[in-house]
């Protein structure tokens, strides 16, 4: 049930969020024909504006505060621990993905970021020892890092 509830919850924020204009050419866009799950656990998609950051709206900004708080709140000492981030950050997620508001170019670049942290995080909920979700979780806490690289506010 949860994992058709998440594909619902990832149909529709990829549905919502393919919005922009065909006209509309970026660095950061894909060919149409590309699928997004392959650049799933990936951020070699996101690259800069022409050497300028992507703007974020303050919902996006505020939403990466949250999940940026829940990744230095985990205590590391368990794969209970683990589980329970797993489950924060997917509602960090979900709140990002129903209050998001971007669209454009911005927005585009905002799912090469985006994708493989939703991956990572459903990997960190399957993980089956320490050791595994100690390592997912430091992909998860790189790839929240990456937000400050190209966005802004």
């Amino acid at each position: 049930m949860k994992q058709i509830l998440t594909f619902l919850l990832l149909t529709s924020f990829l549905l919502a969020c393919n919005t922009k204009n065909e006209n509309e050419k970026t660095t950061a866009t894909e060919p149409a024909n590309e699928n997004h799950a392959e650049h799933a656990g990936q951020a070699s998609g996101l690259a800069l504006n022409n050497g300028i950051k992507w703007k974020a709206d303050s919902n996006t900004v505020l939403n990466v505060d949250l999940l940026q708080k829940i990744i230095t709140s985990t205590k590391k000492e368990s794969l209970v621990n683990y589980s329970q981030a797993s489950i924060s950050l997917q509602n960090g997620l979900n709140k990002m993905i129903s209050e998001c508001k971007m669209k454009g170019a911005d927005h585009e670049a905002l799912h090469h970021w985006l994708e493989p942290l939703m991956e990572k995080t459903k990997e960190l909920k399957a993980a089956n020892s320490i050791e595994t979700a100690k390592t997912i979780f430091e992909e998860i806490e790189k790839q929240v890092s990456l937000f400050l690289k190209y966005f802004e506010l």
